[in-house]
């Protein structure tokens, strides 16, 4: 596997290609008719390499709660029947970390590529998520290697992840119909603490399955200290909890530089 093509450095503050980015997207979702919540419209955003279609629904259920986002969708790749949630994807991560660790945090450095939109390109006016062929082949190799173990493939995986940053950008960034980034929320909320909250879970946890696997014959060894740490870090924040520099670059080592 030919890994050089991650090998990416740590993001800094707001890359001007980047923050570009983040706002064509939440411009080209604005334009975007909403049905009802019965009937809701689909808006296709690509099709994955198995022609999976990657949509959203709008509008999602938030336009309509006591206190109501209008701007809300719902992501899906796949069937709308099996919508995807937070613990199936941190799930399906940490289990890439029990068959190999170095996929596993291969997989998370494409995770963070995809924080900050680094294998995005612009085609007909619109952001779309297309890994240039030696990044896809590398997420090729991965699949092959742990998908039979998955409920679902890290294309697939990545994918969900996009539109899902893609939402909460949504959400969270729009004033008088307008993208800003200099609104009242700041500009690591949405799409990149939501993502990187997906590495940070899925490397805690997998550290933690492995630490009793490891004691299982001694369970006065297991340290539960590790998993209450996560769930305090979450509640602090809202179900988000993004992990610091520091760990960033030890845990993905050597993919991610500083």
């Amino acid at each position: 596997m030919n890994l050089e093509a991650i090998r990416t450095r740590y993001v800094r503050g707001r890359l001007p290609s980047f923050v570009d980015k983040r706002r064509k997207r939440i411009e080209e979702a604005l334009k975007w008719s909403g049905g009802t919540q019965d009937n809701p419209n689909k808006h296709l955003v690509s099709n994955l390499s198995d022609e999976t279609e990657v949509y959203f629904l709008k509008p999602g259920k938030e336009a309509v709660r006591e206190n109501p986002n209008p701007y809300d969708m719902t992501p899906f790749v796949g069937e709308m029947e099996k919508r995807l949630n937070f613990a199936e994807i941190w799930s399906d991560l940490s289990r890439i970390a029990l068959f190999d660790f170095d996929c596993f945090k291969v997989a998370l450095t494409l995770v963070y590529r995809d924080a900050y939109m680094l294998d995005h390109v612009e085609v007909d006016k619109s952001i779309r998520l297309l890994p240039s062929p030696k990044v896809m082949n590398i997420i090729n190799e991965i699949d092959e290697k742990i998908n039979p173990e998955l409920s679902l493939s890290l294309e697939k995986i990545l994918h969900f992840l996009d539109v899902l940053g893609w939402n909460e950008d949504v959400k969270y960034h729009v004033e008088n119909g307008q993208p800003t980034f200099d609104g009242r929320f700041n500009f690591k909320v949405g799409r990149i603490n939501t993502l990187l909250t997906c590495i940070s879970v899925s490397f805690q946890g997998s550290v933690f399955v492995e630490h009793v696997i490891q004691n299982n014959s001694s369970k006065n060894k297991i340290d539960l200290m590790s998993l209450y740490i996560i769930m305090q870090q979450m509640a602090k924040s809202r179900g988000t909890c993004s992990p610091t520099k520091t760990s960033l670059l030890n845990w993905l080592s050597p993919h991610i530089v500083e």
